[in-house]
């Protein structure tokens, strides 16, 4: 099961699955985030080669399940319909751009095939990077933005979703995140997150109506987030006699 493209620059390149570790290596080590959520990316994944090197991977479309697997954002007729998710996706940049495009579109042919209860695909834009404009180029359709929040630690440079300080049931990470914040060591910021889904059948719908496509944005905005100190700190305590 593949996919062959002819491209006036790079000649043929081949579309195919690849397997989860291989996946879960390159979006590690070449993604903006170099993060992995095992539970729940990486279901089925796509790589894109070049015809002349079938073997080499130089790109990777990785599919899995939505944050809330339970969440009731879709109506549909089929009693075992489920929306996969975008998850990740990284591509080298012998390719170009456009090339971002011709995955996307090829994959989804593939996870279609894959999966037949599957019956549309979601993904989101990092406003920080702009706001989803390859996800226009594959037609995907928009349903609205929301802001994320995140942390950034100032001495390591790392950068992470806000619910890793609010969830104790993630023992390490609440810790050295809480640590940090309470110590100074940490900026929040929130950026636009935007909603694209591609339906793969007209009996599909989502909970809120489609949206114009977006103007083009791209940025951070710096904010205050004023905590409670002495609830962190008791939990804090509280993990660290559980340790």
């Amino acid at each position: 099961m593949e996919v062959r493209k002819e491209t006036k620059n790079l000649g043929t390149v081949i579309i195919k699955p690849v397997d989860r570790n291989t996946a879960k290596e390159l979006i590690i080590k070449n993604h903006y985030s170099h993060k992995w959520n095992s539970a729940s990316f990486g279901k089925y994944n796509f790589g894109i080669f070049k015809e002349e090197s079938p073997d080499l991977c130089l790109g990777v479309a990785s599919y899995g399940y939505m944050k809330n697997c339970k969440a009731k954002i879709f109506s549909h007729p089929n009693p075992d319909a489920w929306m996969c998710e975008l998850n990740r996706m990284w591509i080298d940049d012998c390719f170009g751009h456009n090339a971002e495009t011709l995955l996307i579109g090829a994959s989804l042919r593939l996870l279609r095939k894959s999966d037949p209860n599957i019956v549309a695909v979601q993904s989101f834009a990092d406003g920080r990077l702009g706001c989803g404009t390859i996800y226009k180029a594959a037609n995907f359709k928009y349903y609205g933005y929301h802001y994320t929040r995140f942390v950034e630690n100032t001495r390591t440079g790392e950068i992470i979703h806000e619910q890793i300080l609010t969830n104790t049931t993630s023992t390490s990470g609440y810790l050295r995140a809480n640590i940090a914040y309470l110590i100074g060591d940490t900026k929040t910021f929130e950026v636009k997150t935007y909603r694209y889904i591609y339906p793969f059948c007209k009996h599909f719908k989502f909970k809120t109506p489609e949206k114009p496509y977006p103007e083009y944005d791209k940025g951070l905005k710096p904010v205050e987030w004023v905590r409670d100190c002495t609830k962190i700190k008791e939990n804090i305590v509280y993990l660290l006699s559980k340790v």
